[in-house]
Formats: structure tokens, sequence, C-alpha cells
């Protein structure tokens, strides 16, 4: 069964795009896509729309891909970025990773997209589930840390109706008990999820060895 995908492509021609799209679609997904080749169509999309990766060519007349990866970070949004390229030499792809490219691929070996794409949403959610996770970790802390201090003001006032305070406390120690087990299920989750980043970060460098020796290969193969 086809999978959703909604791919935001960044690219000048459009039958490079369809391209791309009839790669994802022997790959067993079913974009859902846009294309755009200037900064401001761009812009206009991320805010219209919500979307799970953006394939980007590197040079356009009017646009780039590192421009926009830059207008990508800006807008403070965590999308996987793929740099898809005609023509890259070793040090613009190095310089497009270090920029925060996710990956990069030939044009000319769009074999690789769909394996890069997987991982790369797979990343995607890790990340995702490890911030929903820290988000909920930090809510249950800061409630935890009300009730810590609810339970001193009510020591305080320990001398003024002593059974009823002593029943009160009690009810917080168990509401403390209950948030401090629920903090320690998310740090383990959060735990494994950066386990489960360290995996993919080794596969990616396993990743990134092999696309080395490909363009040491293609660079020997042009001399």
């Amino acid at each position: 069964m086809d999978k959703r995908l909604r791919v935001l492509v960044v690219e000048d021609s459009e039958d490079d795009a369809e391209l791309l799209l009839r790669e994802l679609r022997r790959g067993g997904y079913d974009p859902i896509s846009e294309r755009v080749d200037t900064a401001e169509a761009m812009s206009e999309a991320l805010q219209g729309r919500e979307w799970h990766i953006v394939l980007a060519d590197y040079v356009m007349p009017r646009f780039s891909g590192l421009a926009a990866l830059e207008l990508l970070q800006a807008k403070g949004i965590d999308l996987p970025f793929v740099v898809v390229s005609g023509q890259i030499g070793e040090d613009v792809a190095v310089r497009a990773m270090k920029a925060g490219a996710s990956d990069y691929i030939l044009k000319g070996h769009l074999g690789r997209l769909i394996p890069a794409v997987r991982r790369e949403l797979r990343e995607a959610d890790v990340r995702r589930e490890r911030r929903k996770a820290e988000q909920e970790r930090d809510r249950l802390m800061e409630q935890l840390r009300d009730v810590n201090e609810q339970l001193v003001v009510r020591s305080l006032a320990a001398q003024e109706a002593m059974e009823n305070e002593r029943r009160m406390q009690e009810e917080l120690r168990k509401t403390r008990d209950e948030l401090e087990s629920r903090v320690r299920e998310l740090a383990e989750k959060v735990a494994k999820a950066d386990g489960d980043l360290r995996r993919e970060t080794e596969a990616r460098k396993r990743a990134e060895e092999g696309r080395n020796r490909l363009l040491q290969q293609l660079k020997e193969a042009r001399k």
C-alpha cells in the first residue's frame, strides 16, 4: 500500500521534479507535492501546508539549495532536507552537509533516493517523539516542583488543623510519587530515542563513507 508523502520540491525544472516524484512512487510512496523555485514561493508553501521532507536542487537561476536550507532553518522548521543535484563536487557536498542538509544525491544516481528518504523520515520521527517526550517531561517536572512547594507550605502550617493537614500531605505525596514515576518513564523514553539517534548516526556515517567512495570513483573516472 502506498504511503502518503508530503514533499516540497525546490526545483526550477518541472521535468526533473517529475523524475523525483516518479522515483518516490517506484519506492512505494504516494507523493503529494508542490514545486517552488524562489524564496517567496517556498516561504508561502511552508506557511500554507505541512510537509514530510524537502528535496532541493543545488543550483537554480533564481534560488539555490543552500538558500532554501537557510530559509527552512530561519523558520525553525525541523524537516529532512535532501539536496538532489545534477552536478555537485565533493567540496560542495561537504559544505551542504555542514550547513545542515540531511543528505545529497546526484540526479544520475536516483537509486539512492528511496533509502535516503526512508532513513531521514525515520530520524525525523525519532526526533519528533524525543521532543514530545522532553516537553511532557518538562511539564511534569514543573508540576512536580509546584507540588513540592505546596508540601513545604503545608508543612509550615501543620500546627493548625493537624489531621486535615496530614491527609492533604498524603494526597500530595501520592501525586508526587505518580509524577516522579511518569518522569522516570519519560526519561527512559528520551534515553531510548538518544540510542536510536546514535544508531541512525552510525548508519549515516557508513552511508556517507559509501558516498565518498562513489564520489572518489566518479572523480577518478573523469580523469
